[in-house]
């Protein structure tokens, strides 16, 4: 329990305050609680546990939440409802938690369904257009219809395995005789993920949420999907190996085709959006492959995506309010205004794609052992897909800061403090946890 005190410190020293010397003593004790993370640590708690797969993304939901707390310095003094605003991101963090360390299967998807109340509320609350209701709505129509059968396949495993808790997979796996329960025990995890064909409403939930709400969506809500796939695919241990290459065919073929749909879009959150789908297929594929690589690959892109999406988010978010727009065409030239925020462009950018210095690299590397070792003919595919995610992060780092700037802004500057602290804070769990690689083992 010393490293999730010395966490909780340091997490409320940065929210709390604005002073350096708590800003770098916080930074000391969350650097402390990530390094001694040992692989064998469990924490019990009768029906909640915390395993590494567990904690990794506690430690992730807390971390983001501190984010969202110093990105949301305008509506803490302006008529926004600051206190309803504060309430609807603890509330979000504490069932967060308790869906990420539930070892119970019935407890597990009553918080995993309760975590989308909060974000609705975010989304219809504090959207920026009318077009949010919209929005809300069709993110729970998706989520909660898909949500629908996983309950019973929930309750016919609780049956088959006289319990509901998620140490009984250690005792064996279920053998289905039809794909049918496997599909439909997955595919509230396949929309929450979301893969292609079920991330319809990403883009328009991220397109009308604020920059809040993108941040958590794209840092810890899209991780519920992974998880929950973490866990449930235990118990088709036996049956994945003849259902594994429709999984890793998904992945790929969906995320390529987000590949190429990035590369069409003209808003900043609606090309982050989609670009998340995009890296998401490929968690998808090097899960299906269902190897030791593809396994911890998934957790270490978790972490490594939802910090780096949530960064790039943040800064759509300074350039909207800039200049009043989220349209790529008159956002150009801000290397020439903002260069000191062009600098965390280019570096959120390079971990979008995958680059050498941040934990997003570890990440894709493992994932593509996986896929590549489950089938050679998967190269040609995972080629392209590595082509098209270097394509749309060039994309968007040379659309928004080369080129001309639209000359009807008549407004802009450079970072503030607070900017800067929300975005060093993003970055620097990145490279603390490539130089700490042996962080998570399995």
């Amino acid at each position: 329990m010393l490293k999730f005190f010395a966490f909780m410190c340091g997490m409320l020293l940065i929210s709390l305050s604005m002073d350096y010397i708590f800003i770098s003593l916080g930074l000391v004790l969350l650097t402390l609680s990530w390094v001694v993370l040992e692989g064998s640590s469990v924490m019990t708690l009768s029906l909640y546990s915390l395993d590494q797969l567990s904690w990794a993304l506690v430690l992730l939901t807390f971390w983001i939440t501190m984010l969202m707390v110093l990105a949301s310095n305008s509506y803490y003094f302006s008529l926004f409802y600051p206190s309803r605003f504060s309430g609807v991101l603890m509330s979000m963090m504490i069932l967060l938690v308790l869906t990420f360390s539930s070892m119970d299967l019935i407890y597990f998807y009553l918080f995993f369904e309760a975590s989308l109340i909060p974000i609705y509320l975010l989304i219809v609350g504090w959207g920026y257009q009318p077009e949010r209701l919209q929005a809300g709505i069709y993110m729970l129509l998706y989520t909660i219809l898909a949500s629908l059968p996983l309950l019973i396949s929930l309750f016919y495993m609780s049956s088959s395995l006289e319990g509901s808790s998620f140490w009984l997979l250690s005792m064996g796996s279920l053998n289905f005789d039809m794909p049918f329960w496997f599909l439909i025990s997955v595919l509230a995890f396949f929309v929450k993920l979301p893969v292609f064909y079920f991330h319809l409403w990403l883009p328009k939930a991220h397109v009308e949420a604020p920059v809040s709400g993108s941040m958590m969506l794209a840092g810890v809500l899209l991780k519920l999907g992974c998880y929950g796939l973490m866990r449930i695919m235990m118990y088709f241990n036996v049956y994945l190996t003849f259902i594994s290459s429709f999984i890793v065919s998904l992945g790929l073929i969906g995320g390529l085709s987000v590949g190429f749909i990035c590369m069409r879009q003209v808003d900043l959150k609606s090309l982050i959006a989609y670009s998340s789908v995009s890296h998401m297929g490929l968690v998808l594929a090097g899960l299906g492959a269902w190897s030791l690589w593809g396994y911890s690959g998934s957790l270490y892109m978790c972490i490594a995506h939802g910090l780096c999406s949530s960064g790039l988010f943040y800064l759509s978010g300074v350039t909207y309010e800039r200049s009043g727009t989220r349209m790529i065409s008159m956002n150009k030239g801000l290397l020439n205004i903002m260069p000191s925020m062009s600098f965390w462009w280019f570096l959120m950018c390079i971990g979008n794609l995958g680059a050498p210095i941040s934990l997003n690299l570890l990440g894709e590397l493992g994932l593509i052992g996986s896929v590549v070792g489950f089938s050679n003919y998967s190269s040609l595919f995972i080629m392209m897909f590595s082509f098209m995610g270097a394509c749309y992060s060039l994309y968007l780092f040379s659309g928004t800061q080369h080129g001309g700037f639209y000359s009807g802004i008549h407004s802009m500057f450079d970072g503030l403090t607070r900017e800067h602290l929300v975005l060093l804070l993003h970055f620097y769990p990145l490279i603390i946890l490539m130089l700490e690689i042996d962080l998570i083992s399995f």
